[in-house]
C-alpha cells in the first residue's frame, strides 16, 4: 500500500511538473523555433541575390545555419527524447503551415536542429547550453530514491513499532511453554506500549506468585499427610485379617506413591546443574530397579551429552512406570543422538529466547524413546494426556494421580526439549522425548550420579 501511494504520488508530482511547467516552456520555444525558421527560409527565398545581407542575417540570428551536407546531423530515433522532440514538431508545424523534422543531439555538446520541410538544403540548429545543466543523477535520484527512502522510513517505523508486540508476544509463549519470563522494558517505546508492558509486568509476577504459593501449599499438604499414612501402615501391619490387612497396606502404598508423583511434580529440576551424563548408566539402573520388568534396551547413543541427570533419570523412570502400569512387557527404551533439522527460520533476539531459537542453535539432538506393547490410547486422547490430573480411558480402572506424563513434559520443557506420544505401529503407546544439545560444560567427566 505505501509502495502505491509513493509511486501515485511521483507520478503525479511528474505530471504536474509536465502539463504546467515544461509542457508550456516547450510550446512557447517552438513558436520561437517557428520564427527564426521561418525568418531563416524566406531569407533564402527573398534576398537569394544577397549574400552579404543574408551573411549579416545569419550572424545576428539566435541560431546557426548549417548549408554544407557533410555537417548535417545523423537523425536517429530517441524514445526518451522523442518525447519532447515530438511536442516541438507539432507546435512548429502548427504554426508555420507544413511538416518539419526537429532532431535532439546531446554530443559533443546539447544541440537542437530544425529542418523545414520545404527546404531540406539546410538545417537551423540551436545550441541548448542550459539543457546540459539539468542532472540525469538528481532526476534518478526523484524518481527512485525519493520512493526507496520513503520505503525504508516506513519499515523503519514499523520495525520500531511491532518490536516491543513481538517482545510481547515471545515473552508470553515463554512463560507458557518453558515457565519463566523476561521482564518488558518498561521506560522505552510510545505510552501505550509502556502501559500494556507495566501491566503484563504485573500480570506475571501475581502468576509466578500464585504458582509459589500453589507449590508451597501442596509441598506441605504431601508433607503433612506423610506422617498419619505411615501411623496408618503401622497400625495396618498389625491387623489380624490378612486380607483385609493387605488391601490397606496396598491403598495406603498407593497414596505414598501419589503423593510422591505431586512432590515429584512440583520439583521441575531448574536448579540442577547441567552436566556430561553417560545415559548407559542411568538405563542399567533403572532396569534393574524395575527387575523382573523384561527390557528391550537400545542405544546408539555412545558418548555423554549435557542433561540435567538425575531429572532425566526421573523422566525415564515415569516413562518406564507408564509403560509398566498401563502397558504390557516387554517395554522397549532407546536413546540416540540425531542431528537437527529446523525448518523454521526466526529472527534472533538478545532479550527473549524462543524454543526455535534454542533449537537453531544445536546441532544435535538427543532422542529418548519408551515403548509399551499394550493396546495404546486412542487417537483423541493423545494430547490430552501430557496434561496433569489427565488419563486416558483404559488407565481410570486402575490407581494414579495423572502426573506421570506431565512430568515429563515439564522435564523436557526444562531442557528446551518436546514430547511426543503416538500408537506404534507394532502396537502399544510409544512417548518420545527430544531434547537439543546446546548446553557446553568443559573440564568435567561423565556424571554418574544419578540418585533421584
Amino acid at each position: 500500500m505505501v509502495t502505491f501511494i509513493v509511486g501515485i504520488s511521483v507520478g503525479l508530482s511528474l505530471w504536474l511538473f509536465w502539463r504546467s511547467l515544461y509542457l508550456p516552456e516547450l510550446k512557447t520555444h517552438a513558436r520561437y523555433l517557428s520564427s527564426e525558421l521561418h525568418l531563416i527560409k524566406r531569407v533564402k527565398d527573398d534576398w537569394r541575390g544577397e549574400p552579404a545581407f543574408q551573411r549579416w542575417i545569419y550572424r545576428n540570428s539566435h541560431v546557426v545555419v548549417v548549408n554544407n551536407p557533410r555537417d548535417f546531423p545523423q537523425v536517429e530515433d530517441k524514445v526518451f527524447v522523442d518525447l519532447f522532440t515530438n511536442v516541438l514538431e507539432r507546435e512548429i508545424t502548427a504554426q508555420i503551415g507544413r511538416p518539419v523534422q526537429v532532431y535532439f543531439k546531446f554530443k559533443p555538446t546539447p544541440q537542437l536542429w530544425v529542418q523545414d520541410s520545404a527546404d531540406t538544403s539546410f538545417w537551423i540548429r540551436e545550441p541548448m547550453i542550459y539543457y546540459s545543466q539539468y542532472s540525469p543523477a538528481l532526476l534518478l535520484l526523484f524518481l527512485l530514491g525519493l520512493p526507496i527512502l520513503t520505503l525504508l522510513t516506513v519499515i523503519m517505523l514499523a520495525r520500531q513499532l511491532n518490536r516491543p508486540l513481538r517482545y510481547l508476544q515471545r515473552a508470553a509463549t515463554n512463560y507458557i511453554r518453558l515457565g519463566h519470563v523476561t521482564t518488558l522494558p518498561t521506560d522505552k517505546g510510545p505510552t501505550e506500549i509502556r502501559q500494556v508492558n507495566t501491566a503484563f509486568n504485573r500480570l506475571f509476577t501475581t502468576l509466578n506468585q500464585a504458582q509459589k504459593e500453589r507449590t508451597i501449599m501442596l509441598a506441605g499438604i504431601s508433607h503433612d499427610l506423610r506422617t498419619p499414612l505411615t501411623r496408618m501402615r503401622l497400625t495396618a501391619e498389625m491387623l489380624p485379617d490378612e486380607f483385609f490387612r493387605e488391601g490397606l497396606i496396598y491403598d495406603i502404598e498407593d497414596m505414598d506413591a501419589i503423593l510422591e508423583q505431586f512432590i515429584s511434580f512440583m520439583k521441575d529440576g531448574s536448579d540442577e546443574p547441567v552436566r556430561l551424563t553417560t545415559l548407559d548408566t542411568i538405563f542399567n539402573e533403572i532396569m534393574v530397579q524395575f527387575a523382573p520388568t523384561e527390557f528391550v534396551y537400545q542405544s546408539d547413543c555412545d558418548k555423554a551429552v549435557p542433561v540435567r541427570p538425575l531429572s532425566i533419570k526421573r523422566l525415564i523412570i515415569n516413562l518406564v512406570n507408564n509403560a509398566n502400569r498401563y502397558g504390557k512387557p516387554p517395554i522397549y527404551l532407546s536413546a540416540t543422538v540425531v542431528p537437527t533439522f529446523i525448518d523454521n527460520q526466526m529472527a534472533h533476539d538478545s532479550e527473549v529466547i524462543s524454543e526455535n531459537e534454542v533449537n537453531q542453535e544445536a546441532q544435535e539432538q538427543l532422542m529418548i524413546c519408551v515403548r509399551d506393547c499394550g493396546e495404546g490410547v486412542a487417537e483423541d486422547q493423545l494430547e490430552r494426556i501430557m496434561q496433569p490430573f489427565e488419563r486416558g480411558e483404559t488407565a481410570r480402572t486402575t490407581q494414579g494421580s495423572g502426573l506421570g506424563l506431565a512430568i515429563v513434559n515439564r522435564i523436557a520443557g526444562l531442557h528446551h526439549g518436546t514430547v511426543e506420544a503416538i500408537n506404534h505401529p507394532d502396537g502399544g503407546l510409544q512417548v518420545c522425548v527430544r531434547i537439543p544439545l546446546i548446553s557446553k560444560v568443559a573440564g568435567e567427566t561423565p556424571s554418574a550420579e544419578t540418585t533421584p
